[in-house]
């Protein structure tokens, strides 16, 4: 029964077929195909425009030679030709480099300049004679160069970089930290430093290390072009110190006494820094080192008050938010 039943459905399911590939099916089909066919060769037939781009390359510049600024690496312009042709320069490889000749467009003097002229010629070498560029699109086509002229730079960092929550950036090494910069001796001479390109990094505490490129110069050229940064966070911790108090601007006949003669001055500083900072062998009390707090006799000598305010002169190096406990201290003068 069962072989009956699938004999009777695949004999259905032929017939099926028949009704579908028949005569006047096949007679749709090859019309539909033919129609298309007529179609595309009647739409490749128009005429058409499309931009398209070229790589430009310098070639046999001297070894004695450093270009300092590039022309544009890629020249754009417009096409007008049948509809065939447009799509055969859209495939990947239509189009091969433009070589320019270093010694054909230079002045022997730092620059050169590639006509468009030359630049539109050698476009048609690769184009079919049917073929016509209506523009070629306006770039940089001058160079500029020297004979090996340059000098180390510096490298720093321009941007801003926040670290996460209670850290501060307690340090930012270059790998390597200078490099050579070639340009004229003019351009060399106003050249002092060598910035990154502009940064924001921030939301981070451990070490961050990252590749980043270096800020181009006009007429001048970077090697290399890129460095390594590593940025390092440190925790902030709130420490505090016992100064001394200097009076300053005390003539020589007079002597100038605070009381208190010392203050505490409150400051915040990385965990790392507070480690390097010179301590008390015996007791391990932050020293006061590289601070310095004064009161000045020219104000009390005009504003004739019985106290006089302290002034926060130096700190060391990686301390910040630094506030004595008190603003005003009493004093006293005496003759010598």
């Amino acid at each position: 029964m069962k072989t009956g039943k699938s004999l009777h459905a695949f004999s259905i399911f032929r017939n099926f077929l028949s009704r579908i590939v028949s005569k006047e099916f096949l007679i749709f089909l090859f019309f539909l195909v033919l129609s298309g066919a007529f179609w595309l060769v009647m739409t490749l037939n128009e005429t058409y425009e499309r931009e398209f781009s070229i790589p430009l390359r310098i070639v046999d510049v001297p070894r004695n030679v450093v270009i300092t600024s590039d022309p544009d690496t890629v020249v754009r312009f417009t096409v007008r030709d049948k509809g065939y042709m447009i799509a055969a320069y859209a495939t990947e490889e239509a189009f091969h480099p433009i070589f320019v000749d270093y010694k054909l467009y230079t002045d022997g003097k730092g620059h050169g300049e590639i006509s468009a002229a030359d630049i539109q010629r050698m476009i048609y070498l690769q184009l079919a004679k049917s073929s016509k560029i209506t523009s070629v699109k306006s770039g940089n086509y001058t160079f500029s160069f020297n004979f090996g002229l340059h000098k180390k730079v510096p490298v720093k960092l321009l941007g801003k970089v926040i670290p996460g929550n209670n850290y501060y950036l307690a340090h930012v090494e270059f790998i390597p930290d200078s490099v050579q910069v070639y340009a004229t001796r003019s351009v060399l001479d106003s050249i002092q430093t060598v910035y990154t390109s502009r940064q924001h990094i921030s939301n981070f505490t451990d070490v961050k290390e990252i590749t980043v490129d270096l800020r181009r110069f006009t007429n001048a050229k970077c090697i290399p072009s890129k460095v390594k940064m590593k940025l390092f966070p440190d925790v902030l911790t709130e420490e505090s110190v016992e100064v001394p108090i200097e009076a300053i601007n005390t003539p020589a006949d007079k002597v100038m006494r605070t009381f208190p003669s010392k203050v505490t001055l409150k400051f915040v500083v990385g965990a790392y820094r507070m480690r390097t900072m010179p301590k008390n062998p015996e007791t391990r009390e932050l020293l006061p080192v590289g601070f310095r707090v004064v009161v000045n006799y020219k104000e009390v000598e005009s504003r004739h008050s019985d106290k006089c305010h302290l002034f926060i002169q130096a700190t060391p190096n990686g301390v910040r938010d630094v506030r004595p406990s008190v603003d005003v201290v009493d004093y006293l003068i005496e003759q010598r």
